[in-house]
């Protein structure tokens, strides 16, 4: 009897056993419990847009160098050394006088500038130089000039027409580069005969007046050839007036060379072959146009011996 309550104690505590490990027991295996998986976004930065290469910057503009496909250069100098206070005038008649006589003489006196020398400087060598000096140049109604090497005395510049002329003169150095500044020249307009007559140059409106090349070239002389000018009541500049010289073979018709100058200096050609040349010097506006007025768009014709 005793034994028999033993196992049926025993039994009694098997069957508690297992109901307490089935009640503990866990989630079936084959069940998967859903994972949250964190995923880490990640940004990535953009690679900055490349920087916009920039439109390569415009060729320069061209100096006043001009070459010609002749093989003719005209090219733009610096002025000489100046010559301060240097003036030219005519003391034996004045503005607007009228002269009695057709045969006509001019007195040119001048201040800080001897006529008659040398310049010395190493231009002098370098162009053609004239052996009498320094003089004025003389301009007779826009005629090639005449070269005065004596101040103070009458030099005779022909026997004139009837009517109104123009006299322009100036002072130049002995290799005929003209001493440019506003006073150094002076412009007379006068009579012959009777009063009557249109001048042609109106000194209050822009002018430029032709002074070189001018006459014959030979040898060494043509090598380098002094193109220059003189201005009246007008400023050169790269959005103003402009000069113009035009280098044109007489023979042939071609035009061998041309320079615009924006600024009050004296040109250089050279390369030009033996032969006869027509160089026409004119002045323009800010657009290009020919301004009106004779001086202004005049031809030399200067003739060229090569040796």
């Amino acid at each position: 009897m005793r034994k028999h309550n033993l196992r049926t104690a025993y039994f009694g505590i098997f069957i508690l056993a297992l109901t307490l490990a089935l009640g503990c027991r866990q989630p079936d295996e084959g069940v998967v419990e859903e994972e949250t998986v964190e995923v880490e976004e990640t940004f990535t930065t953009p690679a900055p847009a490349p920087e916009p290469i920039p439109a390569p910057a415009p060729a320069p503009t061209p100096g006043p160098e001009a070459t010609s496909t002749s093989g003719v250069t005209i090219e733009a100098w610096d002025n000489s050394t100046p010559f301060e206070g240097a003036k030219t005038r005519v003391s034996n008649f004045e503005d607007g006088s009228v002269l009695d006589d057709a045969k006509v003489a001019v007195i040119v006196d001048v201040e800080n500038f001897e006529l008659g020398v040398q310049t010395d400087t190493p231009r002098a060598s370098e162009i053609a130089n004239s052996a009498e000096g320094q003089h004025a140049h003389i301009i007779l109604d826009n005629d090639p000039y005449l070269a005065d090497y004596k101040a103070g005395e009458p030099f005779d510049i022909g026997v004139l027409t009837e009517g109104p002329h123009t006299l322009v003169v100036f002072p130049s150095r002995s290799y005929h580069e003209s001493v440019k500044s506003p006073d150094a020249a002076e412009i007379l307009n006068f009579y012959v005969g009777k009063q009557e007559g249109e001048f042609l140059l109106d000194k209050s409106a822009p002018t430029i007046i032709y002074s070189r090349p001018k006459g014959d070239y030979k040898g060494k002389d043509a090598g380098k050839i002094l193109l220059d000018f003189y201005l009246n009541n007008v400023e050169l500049g790269p959005d103003g007036y402009k000069a113009k010289y035009t280098i044109t073979n007489k023979g042939t018709g071609a035009e061998v060379g041309t320079i615009t100058l924006t600024e009050w200096t004296p040109a250089f050609v050279s390369g030009l072959q033996a032969g006869e040349y027509g160089v026409r010097l004119q002045l323009l506006d800010k657009d290009g146009n020919l301004v009106d007025g004779a001086f202004n768009n005049t031809e030399r014709v200067i003739n060229v011996v090569t040796e």
